[in-house]
Parts: C-alpha cells; structure tokens; sequence
C-alpha cells in the first residue's frame, strides 16, 4: 500500500510504500534483472530479499523502468541517480533525471539515544535537546549526506554537520573532507512512527 507518492518537487519521481511479505506475489509482479536475481540468490536473509522486492515492485508502481547496479553499495543507474532507503516495514525511493538526490527513511525511536554521543557533535545534541524526533531527523540528514559523498569511513560526528532548524521543510548540512567543504539543503517529513528526509547538494 503507497504511504506516499512523487513529493519530491521538479522532475523527479519519489514514492514509499509498506514492505509486503508476499514472495508469491512479488517475485511474479517485479521485473527482475540478471544483477537482481544474483542479489537475491545471494541474500542470506528473508528481511534482505523483501527489501529488494519491494524497492522493485515500487519502482514498478511509480511507472519507472531501471535498472540498477551497485557501486561500494550505492545503488547505480544509467539513465539518472536513484536513492533507495528502508525501515522494518517501509520502502523509500527517489529517482531524479538531472542531479543526484539521497533519501533516508528511519522508523522514530528510543534506539537513536544509543549512539547519540557517538554520531552527533555537542552543538547538535543540544540543539536536538533529547527530542527525539530532532535526533531521528539529524541522523536521516546525515545519512543523506553519507550516500552523496560516497566516502569509505566518513565521520558522522566530525565531518557531517547539521545546523539547527526552525522548520522540518528546510535543513541545511556541510561535509568537511581534505577537499574541503560541500553544502547540503534538505526536506523532512514525519509519517506517523517514521521520519524521511530528502535532498541534494547545493550549487
């Protein structure tokens, strides 16, 4: 079932749906590639191969037609820049023509207090103020920021910054590298138990 249809704004192309559970119904509807099939054969795990059927079957439903190889991880494709984000029960992605955009959608909870201290800097937590939703969207931005730098062992803490916020719609972050630094604006969303942000660099 859609969550959440093309809110993306210009020529992209975004959707999120539940993650269905029906392999009968997935491995039949999905047009899988060869690389998807190997991905699949290659999943240890049930929740890893839904994830995978999933992020098809919505891409499907959007009215796209890709496919996708991986780099380091990071999802690739020829016509275009796609990010694909999940939690337990959802599936997010964006497509977009011109430039990349990064998404990342993370179920609200208690287990982002676990490595708060690890992953923020002092002048976040406080902005954040034990809030969790502001922590849950701290860590989606910098997850964002993560899948554009497309850096091995970047340091969320050090080298991803989020600057405060007033409002969800419009936050700003900087990756600091040896190569200096690179500005980010990002959109957040709160869908009932999940927090979404998406965005791209700024040019």
């Amino acid at each position: 079932m859609y969550i959440l249809k093309n809110f993306v704004q210009g020529k992209a192309i975004s959707g999120i749906k539940e993650i269905s559970k029906d392999l009968k119904y997935l491995y039949s509807y999905c047009d899988l590639t060869d690389v998807d099939n190997m991905l699949l054969m290659q999943s240890g795990s049930l929740a890893r191969r839904l994830e995978i059927l999933n992020t098809r079957a919505l891409i499907k439903d959007c009215g796209l037609k890709l496919s996708i190889t991986y780099k380091n991880r990071k999802p690739i494709v020829e016509n275009g820049f796609v990010s694909i984000s999940h939690s337990d029960s959802l599936v997010a992605f964006v497509w977009n023509p011109d430039f990349e955009i990064s998404i990342d959608i993370e179920e609200i909870g208690e287990r982002i207090t676990r490595i708060a201290r690890r992953a923020f800097s002092e002048n976040e937590l406080k902005f954040a103020n034990e809030d969790i939703v502001k922590l849950n969207l701290l860590w989606n931005v910098k997850e964002c920021v993560y899948k554009q730098a497309g850096i091995k062992g970047l340091e969320f803490k050090t080298q991803i910054h989020v600057f405060p916020f007033d409002s969800i719609e419009s936050i700003e972050a900087e990756l600091i590298t040896t190569e200096g630094k690179r500005n980010f604006l990002f959109h957040g969303k709160i869908l009932k138990e999940h927090s979404l942000v998406y965005g791209s660099e700024k040019v």
